[in-house]
Order: structure tokens, then sequence, then C-alpha cells
């Protein structure tokens, strides 16, 4: 007999587990999500350092939520979620004292979820690339009016399921149309072929695959799903993207925790499921790593990436050979990053401020130089290859300073900015390795910071703290090898193909009722729930559950 029972078990308490636990919660089902960790968020946590006072986002940072139709259909912002937005999204400063500020263009309405272009925010920040690249100015408005499709075909895949035979796609929709303004080739070209295909200065090529390094954990020598890139660029460049949470990445978590209490859902933490049962194809519940067993009447959902789902989940299953050589054969060396928390007294003063003044405003700062060459040939080398004591000169980070917008990130009169860093995966440096990284790191970004703003120096500094790869892998097992990515987002591991072909429809061949619901399936962009938000379209459309996109584009 279960020691307890519910019509619904999800398994992972991270913003992926717990939106599938609301909309399943929503349905009238009785819902028990279980957490290993003694706390839930997975990724989305916010915690007290790296000094008395101060507050950071040890890992998930860059919040797109808002834009998230799971952010209307459990009215978040109604439950203590509160979004900030800066009137400059982003800029990039070079060392040659200039720069260019993208400022925020678009308008949200957080009872309705509608955005609106500000094409006069969208005309002010093409003026800023004028005055470096008249040409690439041009470019941009060239495209103008087909860069609205691109980013809405692009939504439309990010926001539904892999397509089945006879279902829409809007990718073959857009390549289709000979006016789409889209190269047919990006499908098979690398990054860096594509952004200098469409921008001609250093300075756009530079910041463009920079941000596309950023935004979709790939390099500029690796080939991309062409969704990402309609996704990123032009659009996150013009002044479109993420924003501040007002108190912490935690504070999205905590929105959607209450709006599943609020529908009587339950959840558990320190509870680290060790197996889903399964009997005659069904999935009967699962037992945790202390013995209980907990009964699911309906079904087992989970939101733990692909790998323990198969090796450890469901390792007395017959699932197949060539699932579980599929699975252990997928790549996670892509979405290594060293994030750097550090706390300073003033502001960084950027000589680009004598360009713009608006530089240091941005919600993301990149410190980049104009050096083509170096960001298509050697960047992913150089990074990929960080060993103590042997750091690139040029580091090209980007900082965020969200003290800047919210007060409640540090005392009165600091500040606190996480910077983030490409790095290898955890496996390629020993634990001892990563140690004397997270040493080194401080100083690091202080030698490139003083390139772009001279007042960063140590009498500036009150204190740091490092997560690298490694400290990564350790906070979660969903973050495998220290990928924030969850699963790299290669053409491979992307749509009908993520994690792979046979699970691509959130559901394991051979067990009826048991879903995935996790950022290995598609897709994992930033903190968005798309997986989950996915997953749970495939179950409205086989159990006739609510269904609140009809009516909206997604």
């Amino acid at each position: 007999m279960a020691d307890a029972s519910f019509d619904v078990v999800v398994i992972g308490g991270g913003h992926q587990g717990l939106t599938i636990a609301n909309y399943m919660v929503r349905n009238g089902y009785t819902v028990g999500l279980f957490e290993q960790r003694r706390e839930l968020g997975g990724g989305g946590c916010t915690e007290p350092r790296p000094a008395s006072g101060f507050r950071s986002n040890p890992c998930a940072h860059i919040i797109g939520l808002w834009s998230s139709p799971v952010n209307q259909d459990f009215k978040l912002h109604e439950r203590g979620l509160n979004y900030i937005f800066s009137e400059v999204q982003t800029s990039v400063v070079f060392p040659d004292d200039r720069c260019i500020v993208s400022y925020r263009a678009e308008h949200w309405d957080r009872e309705t979820g509608d955005t609106i272009p500000d094409m006069e925010q969208i005309k002010r920040t093409i003026g800023e690339i004028e005055r470096i690249s008249p040409r690439d100015a041009e470019y941009l408005w060239k495209i103008e009016p087909q860069m609205w499709e691109w980013g809405m075909a692009a939504s439309q895949i990010l926001w539904n399921p892999p397509s089945l035979p006879g279902e829409p796609d809007p990718l073959e929709a857009l390549l289709s149309n000979p006016e789409s303004g889209i190269d047919p080739r990006y499908q098979s070209m690398t990054a860096a072929e594509i952004i200098c295909s469409m921008f001609e200065s250093p300075e756009l090529r530079t910041w463009a695959l920079r941000v596309l390094n950023s935004s979709a954990a790939l390099y500029p020598d690796d080939i991309l799903p062409l969704p990402i890139l309609l996704y990123t660029i032009p659009l996150e460049l013009l002044g479109f993207g993420g924003c501040c949470i007002e108190g912490g990445a935690h504070n999205a978590v905590h929105a959607l925790q209450r709006a599943l209490s609020e529908e009587g859902g339950k959840f558990f933490v320190g509870a680290d499921v060790d197996l889903v049962l399964v009997e005659n194809g069904r999935a009967r519940g699962v037992r945790l790593s202390d013995g209980t067993e907990v009964e699911a009447k309906q079904m087992v959902i989970t939101s733990i990436e692909v790998g323990q789902t198969v090796n450890r989940h469901l390792r007395d299953v017959e699932i197949g050979p060539d699932i579980r050589r599929k699975v252990n054969n997928l790549r996670w060396d892509r979405g290594g990053l060293i994030w750097g928390n550090i706390a300073f007294h003033e502001l960084p003063r950027y000589r680009a401020q004598a360009w713009n003044p608006d530089c240091g405003k941005a919600r993301q700062v990149y410190l980049v130089e104009a050096d083509v060459d170096y960001i298509c040939r050697e960047y992913h080398h150089s990074h990929e290859n960080l060993r103590p004591g042997n750091w690139p000169d040029k580091m090209y980070f980007w900082e965020a300073t969200d003290s800047k917008f919210d007060a409640s990130y540090a005392p009165r009169g600091k500040h606190i900015s996480i910077l983030e860093f490409a790095a290898p995966p955890a496996s390629r440096l020993t634990e001892e390795e990563w140690i004397q990284i997270k040493r080194e790191a401080p100083e690091q970004f202080l030698r490139y910071w003083q390139r772009f703003a001279p007042n960063m120096t140590w009498d500036n500094i009150i204190a740091t703290i490092v997560d690298t790869p490694y400290d990564t892998q350790r906070r979660s097992d969903n973050f495998v090898d220290g990928s924030w990515v969850i699963l790299p987002l290669i053409p491979s591991q992307w749509g009908a193909m993520r994690p792979i072909p046979e699970l691509a429809q959130y559901q394991v061949p051979g067990i009826e009722n048991l879903w995935m619901a996790s950022g290995s399936c598609h897709t994992s962009v930033a903190m968005l729930a798309c997986a989950s938000y996915n997953c749970y379209k495939r179950m409205a459309q086989k159990y006739n559950l609510w269904k609140p996109w009809e009516g909206r584009l997604y």
C-alpha cells in the first residue's frame, strides 16, 4: 500500500515542475510535487551574498517570464511577482571610448500580457547604430518590416510542441515566403557566417555574436537552430529582451508556488525520487530514496533532465536500448559559465559615457572589442581552454548591476553586479583547478573591466564571490556538466529531435501516462517555462484539458 496518494505526481520543483503542476491542479487534479533539494526553484534562486546586506542571483538571471503565457495563465503579478524594466535595455562599450546604446523598445501590459513595439525607441537605437555604422543602420531599417515576422515565427516555434505531420510549421512557412528576407542557407551556416552576412561593421558583428553566445550558449563557429537566431537577432539588439525581477529571481519561484498552493497543490522538499514505478505499461507512482511510495492515480510527470529519467528513475524499466544509447550520447559541452558576483561602492564610470551618457544605465553592459577575427576564430578556443593562470586577454564579458533598478539588492549607496563569462564544461577541469579559477577570477574581471571603466579597482570593491560550471553542476543534478541550458541548443538537439526523436513529444514510448516536462525537451531558453507549457499542450490534446491558448497566438 502506498504511503501517500495523488492524482498526479510531479518530479522536480524548479520552474518547469512548478509550471506543469499548476496546469494540473487548475484542471482539478490532486497534485503532489517532490523536490530533491531543501528548497524549490532549481536555477531560480536568490541568496544573501557576497557580503551582509547584499543579494544576488547565482544562476538564472536573465528572466523572460513576463513574456511567457504562463505569467498570464496564473496571474503571477498578482502573487508577488513584479518585473522591473529599464529604459536602456542593453549597451555595448568598446575600449576606444565609443558605445552603442539599445533603448527598451516594447510596452508590456501586465494585465493582458500584450506587448506593443515602441517605434520611437527603435528609431532612437538605430540612430545610435548609425553613429557607428551607417550601412548597418540602413540594413536594419531595410529588414524592419520582416523582423516582426521573424520574431512571430520564432515565438510560435518556442511556445508550441514540435510539429506533428499535418500540423503547421512556422519555420517552413517563413522559409517558403520569398519576401521574408531569410536566406535559406542560414539553416546550415555558422553563427559567424550569418552575422557577417547581416552586418558590415566589426562593432555590430562582435556585439551580435557575443549576444548569441549569451542567449543561446553557442559559439560563433557553431551552427545554431534558425529560430534561436530569429528570436535573438536583430530584436535583442533593438531593445527587446529580459528584465529584472524585484527582490531577486527566486520571487518568480515564490509566485509559482503560491499559485500552486492556493489551488490546493502540495509540494515536498528534501524528497528525492529514486524510482518511477511502472506496471503493465503505466506509471503507478514513485518511490523516494527513503523507501516512501507515492501513488499516482492518473499520471507521473517528470521535470528532471532526460539522463536521470532514463538511467535512474526508469532503470528497472525496459524502454529499448536505442533510447538509452541515444540519451547517453547527447552533447552537454555548451552552456558553461563563470558568474562573478561583485559588490562595490561606486557604479562603473565608463569612458564611453562621453560618447553616450546612457551606456552605463543599461540592464546589461557588454564589454567587447571590435575584433571580428578574434571572436570568430579564437574566442571559442580561448574560453574552452581556460585553465588556472591561462585566462584570455580579451574576456568579452557582460555585467548587470540590478541594484541600479532595485534598491533591495544592496545597502543604500552600494551596488552589486553579476558578470558573465563563457567557460568550459565542469568535467574539463579538476576540482582543485576550479577552486584556483575561483581565486583568480576577481582579479581577471577587474583587469579587463578597468580598460572600460578605470574606477573599477580593488579600492572600489567590497566583496566578491564566484560561481563556476563546477558549482552550477553541484547546485542541481539537472545542470549536467555545469550547463545552464539543461541540454545544449544545437541543431541535433532541437525541435523534433530534442532530446531525441523518440522522446520529442514529451512521452516515453511504452509508458502511457508518464510525461516529460523537462528543459531537456523542446525547449529550454532562459526562464520561460517553454518545455512545461508545450508538454501541457500535448496533454491537453490527449485528455481534453483546459486550453487557455485558444483565442490567442500561442
